[in-house]
């Protein structure tokens, strides 16, 4: 049985710098891991898409992260193998698990003619979230990706749960 070969570790505060960083840090190791080019792009992509998501939401859960320091947002990329998983874990609003499930399964339950038509409805309805995009996000890691998002809810105190989202690429060209 083969095991998981950690390409990047984060815990801390998310900013565009620190996303950066991160991208910056999986370039300068992709000859390390052997990462081809049309993966490495994917990963890229995958990463700014899922830490951008994580950012944006950062002010709903800055003064727990305060008390709870512990519970600060969590990234991690690895691989096994031809299998690459894209790891996040950060808090949530208790309130807001609904909104989030309910995305992500209609997302993964849709096949790719339904998701396309829903893509376009979406991106066309006019309709922006309250941080300015237009709710494509979901879509675009599955799109990437080529697998839908497998998730979790682990609740911390009665207004904060923690949020982990798991994403899969896998290099088929091997």
């Amino acid at each position: 049985m083969s095991s998981y070969t950690t390409i990047i570790d984060f815990k801390g505060e998310l900013t565009f710098r620190i996303i950066g960083q991160l991208i910056i840090e999986l370039n300068s190791r992709k000859d390390q891991f052997k990462i081809e080019t049309s993966i490495f792009k994917k990963l890229n992509a995958l990463i700014i898409e899922i830490l951008e998501n994580v950012h944006k939401y950062s002010d709903h859960y800055t003064g727990f992260i305060q008390e709870y320091p512990f519970y600060q947002p969590e990234f991690q990329l690895s691989r096994n193998g031809n299998l690459y998983v894209l790891k996040t874990s950060n808090p949530i609003r208790t309130n807001d698990i609904n909104k989030v499930r309910d995305k992500i399964d209609l997302i993964n339950n849709l096949n790719q003619k339904e998701m396309r038509i829903l893509y376009r409805k979406t991106l066309t309805n006019g309709r922006f979230t309250d941080k300015g995009g237009a709710g494509l996000g979901f879509f675009e890691m599955i799109k990437i990706s080529g697998h839908t998002i497998q998730y979790r809810f682990d609740k911390l105190t009665n207004e904060f749960s923690n949020f982990e989202l798991l994403l899969h690429i896998e290099n088929n060209q091997k």
